[in-house]
């Protein structure tokens, strides 16, 4: 982290940061804001607010440093591995071992659309590291907040393990954790944890409350999701969980984002757009023709009026205030209901559309789907181009 923070610290760009870029230059609140919200800098006022910052001092000492920092982690993010009971089209190896599974035979059908990539181990499937991990966690007195990811964690032993290790070492009680879930898993092992640690918070993974999202985070059925997403509810109600419906907009789940936020505004859940899809890039919502654009458009707006939501002039950072959750289902629909309206489609829009159609093609070969099925309205678009 030293030689990062270095570079920020000199104004540079890294490229680790390209995604947040990407997303403040098509007005949505980037995680990037989000960070500096946490030491209390505001992008609209950055050098009054960065000097008056309470981390002033910290900043200070790691630019005197080469990037050091005296100070210990404050919240932590874990990655438990790839153990995943779902193939999410636009996922990766990396997080799910189902895909690890499929993946030869991808690049064997589509080898553009899906490279050759290192298979990964689970570090959480020894157990010695994982009893190194907590050991060492005990040791870091500074620790707020956790958030674990895999994978699906709600699917992973370790995850449940993990969380057990820290009620049990006391940890718990002074933490906030987080973990996110594809919706496909309720364990009633999760109550236990909710009620020992400080605060859980949930975030729920979901496309569509639609079919469609049986299709892009297959093999899930979405009457079980929904089913899932109802006890987690029933819950925050028992509990004080706080839950999130996190959604990343592609090329075709975008066709449903109108009924996803009727679905939030209805069951007065958070709206939690985690970013631009732009990976992988023949997913981007950017490569929608412009006739179903439009009708997208058409469709927000429809839900816009329907419920009377009105834009703000005040953009939200912290976006899992429970106080906030009617606002920010509203700053939501209108950050894509904009994005869609002024939009440049990228110079590589006519190869990624083509290249779009091989990457369903093998998809659907394996899990032998069809997206027709589900997005009927799509079809001359894709036929277009190959399907």
């Amino acid at each position: 982290m030293g030689q990062l923070r270095t570079q920020l610290l000199q104004g540079a760009d890294p490229q680790i940061c390209k995604y947040c870029r990407y997303e403040d230059q098509n007005n949505k609140v980037s995680g990037r804001q989000r960070q500096l919200l946490k030491s209390g800098i505001v992008e609209t006022n950055f050098d009054k607010t960065f000097c008056a910052s309470p981390h002033w001092a910290r900043f200070e000492y790691s630019h005197n440093n080469q990037g050091r920092t005296q100070d210990e982690p404050v919240d932590l993010q874990i990655d438990l591995g790839n153990t995943c009971n779902s193939a999410c089209i636009m996922c990766s190896p990396r997080y799910s071992s189902r895909i690890a599974k499929e993946y030869h035979k991808l690049h064997e059908l589509a080898p553009k659309q899906f490279e050759k990539t290192n298979q990964q181990s689970n570090w959480t499937d020894d157990p010695d590291l994982v009893d190194k991990f907590v050991d060492e966690l005990g040791n870091l007195k500074s620790i707020k907040y956790i958030h674990f990811l895999g994978g699906e964690t709600l699917y992973m032993k370790s995850f449940y393990d993990i969380c057990n290790r820290l009620i049990d070492a006391g940890i718990a009680q002074d933490t906030i954790m987080g973990t996110t879930t594809n919706g496909t898993v309720y364990d009633d092992r999760i109550e236990h944890i909710i009620k020992n640690f400080k605060q859980v918070h949930l975030g729920i993974s979901i496309e569509s409350v639609t079919e469609l999202n049986d299709y892009i985070r297959w093999p899930s059925k979405i009457d079980q999701c929904l089913g899932n997403i109802k006890k987690f509810l029933d819950l925050r109600q028992r509990t004080g969980l706080q839950i999130s419906l996190r959604i990343t907009p592609n090329i075709f789940s975008i066709w449903h984002l109108d009924s996803l936020i009727t679905f939030m505004i209805e069951n007065h859940v958070i709206a939690e757009s985690c970013n631009l899809l732009s990976d992988p890039s023949c997913l981007r919502i950017e490569l929608l023709p412009n006739g179903i654009r439009q009708e997208v458009i058409d469709k927000l707006d429809k839900v816009i009026d329907e419920y009377g939501l009105v834009e703000s002039d005040t953009v939200i950072i912290n976006r899992r205030r429970e106080d906030l959750i009617d606002p920010v289902i509203s700053a939501v629909i209108f950050e894509y209901r904009n994005f869609l309206k002024n939009y440049i489609a990228p110079t590589d829009t006519e190869n990624e559309r083509y290249g779009l159609v091989k990457f369903l093609k093998a998809y659907e070969q394996i899990h032998n789907n069809n997206i027709l099925n589900y997005l009927p309205n799509y079809e001359e678009f894709l036929r277009s181009y190959g399907y």
